[in-house]
This record gives C-alpha cells, sequence and structure tokens, in this order.
C-alpha cells in the first residue's frame, strides 16, 4: 500500500480554503457541510436539508451508537452534526475539531445562540495531532472528513490512541471505485485510469481519496475490532446536482463574485462540484461507511 507523502502545507491549505468557502455556504445551505440520504436508492422526495439530517441519523444507527458520552467530531464544519448529536444524546459532551478559525468561530456563535454552549465546544485542531490525552473519547465521529488525510494510518493511528477501551471510530468519507490494488490516494494508485485520475484531481487536488477497503486494511493492522464497511454511493447521488443548482442560482452566483475579494478558493471550489456530480454519476467517486471498535 502505497501513501502520499508528507506535505507540510496541507493543513494551511485546507483551511485557507474553508475559511474563504465556509460563510458562502452557510448563507445558502446553513450549517451542515455535508451529503444528504436520499433513501437507500437515493428516490426519495425530501429537501435537502431534511437529506443531511438524515444522514446523520442513519449514520449513528448504520454504526450502532446508542448512548455516547464524550463524542470527538473529527472534520466539524460549523458544528451542524455535533449540535445535531447533542440533541439526540442529552448526556453525551461534543468536542469539534477543524482545521478552519472560521468554522470554529462560526460553530461556536452557533451553539451559543441555541442554548448547547455547555455541552458542545469547538477548537481548532489538526486530526493528525490531536491535543487530547489517551483514552478521552467513547465515540469518535468523521462525516466527510477522511478525503482530507493524505496518510490514513497516522490518521487512524491518532483515532485509536484518544479512543476508550470499547470506544467507536465511525467513519463517512469520499472514496473511489475499487481498484485490485489498495493505495490510500488516488494520485498514486495503478488501477485508476489517467481519465479517472483527472477526474479526481479535479475534485480533491491535495489530498488522497482512497478506497473503504484502504480504510479496513489500516484498521486490521491496528488490531481494531468488529470491522464493518458500507457503500452508501446510491444514497447521496442527488445531492451534488442540488448543489451545483444553488451555485448557478442568482444568490449563488452573487455569493461567488463577493467571495472574489478573499481569495479564489470559493470559487475553485464551486467549479469542483461539476467533477463531483459526473464523479458520482460515473460510478468514480464514492460515499464509503466504515466504523470498528477499538479493543
Amino acid at each position: 500500500m502505497v501513501a502520499l507523502p508528507p506535505d507540510s502545507t496541507l493543513p494551511e491549505r485546507i483551511a485557507n480554503f474553508y475559511d474563504q468557502s465556509s460563510p458562502l455556504w452557510e448563507e445558502i445551505w446553513g450549517e451542515h457541510m455535508h451529503m444528504g440520504h436520499y433513501g437507500d436508492k437515493g428516490d426519495e422526495e425530501k429537501t435537502d436539508v431534511q437529506a443531511q439530517i438524515d444522514m446523520i441519523d442513519r449514520v449513528l444507527e448504520w454504526g450502532e451508537v446508542t448512548a455516547p458520552t464524550r463524542v470527538l467530531d473529527v472534520g466539524c464544519g460549523v458544528g451542524g452534526s455535533s449540535r445535531h448529536i447533542a440533541r439526540k444524546f442529552p448526556d453525551a459532551q461534543i468536542t469539534g475539531v477543524t482545521l478552519s478559525p472560521t468554522q470554529c468561530e462560526s460553530a461556536q456563535k452557533r451553539s451559543e445562540a441555541v442554548g448547547l454552549a455547555d455541552r458542545t465546544n469547538f477548537q481548532v485542531a489538526d486530526a493528525l495531532k490531536l491535543p487530547f490525552e489517551d483514552a478521552t473519547f467513547d465515540l469518535l465521529w468523521s462525516l466527510e472528513s477522511g478525503e482530507h488525510m493524505p496518510r490514513k494510518e497516522e490518521w487512524l493511528t491518532e483515532c485509536l490512541r484518544v479512543l476508550k477501551p470499547g470506544g467507536r471510530l465511525l467513519i463517512a468519507t469520499w472514496t473511489h471505485k475499487d481498484t485490485a490494488e489498495l493505495s490510500c490516494g488516488h494520485r498514486v494508485n495503478p488501477g485508476l485510469t489517467d481519465k479517472d485520475k483527472k477526474l479526481l484531481v479535479q475534485v480533491l487536488p491535495p489530498s488522497g481519496v482512497g478506497l473503504y477497503g484502504d480504510y479496513k486494511a489500516i484498521a486490521e493492522k491496528l488490531k481494531f475490532a468488529n470491522i464493518k464497511t458500507a457503500d452508501w454511493s446510491p444514497s447521496v447521488v442527488p445531492f451534488w446536482p442540488a448543489v451545483w443548482r444553488s451555485a448557478l442560482s442568482w444568490r449563488g452566483v452573487k455569493g461567488l463574485i463577493k467571495t472574489i475579494s478573499t481569495g479564489w478558493e470559493t470559487l475553485r471550489g464551486a467549479r469542483a462540484v461539476r467533477y463531483m456530480v459526473k464523479g458520482f454519476n460515473q460510478g468514480l467517486i464514492r460515499l464509503g461507511l466504515i466504523t470498528m471498535i477499538k479493543p
């Protein structure tokens, strides 16, 4: 298995992207910064916001989460999932981490506004260097942040460290289609064609989109227990066309023009949406789930 080499600039670039793009996403889409679940076959009629909420609930159900008390939300965005989990599990304390100071500040303000500041807290932190003691959390939740981790084994090792014995790691992440060889990164996978790689690079240039088989192999190596995987791609296919339509709306276009004063990252992100649509339609980009228990 080949992993991408260390890149000292990657955390800064990810933070910069979300610092620039998150305010517009919040303005149009609200607090949830992840895909929606439109039924097992992707054919259920519902609002996009409801689909995003349903995604959280369906992932928690699939992951057999029942009564967590200390939760770490890795890649928390502006805290939408953290607050939903806090409401769903009244005894839980949720900590969210993000590389983006802008997201962190917004997450804290949103929790204060709805009376959840005492049960949710947010901080700027690198998921590969988590600022927590060993065995702190009984649930580590990651909803669409694993694709930003270029070194999956390093990340899962850090997750293992901060989980309590018996704690659960629950990940939903962008992956790519199955290939014969595991790679932990689309740029170095020999099973992908040049055309495949070109599209994937348009979606997520700095990091490594891998297979959920990558995660499973690493989890087995690290001696995690009760490993379970799933592919939920059909359930999320309607989401990216909805994002593309919002980008082309008058409100979206005005918002994109306004972001130019802070940089070009939001426009680049908007451009990548059409590649997400194409990738999911082709079956190249997938949504992979994996959960496991620390022995």
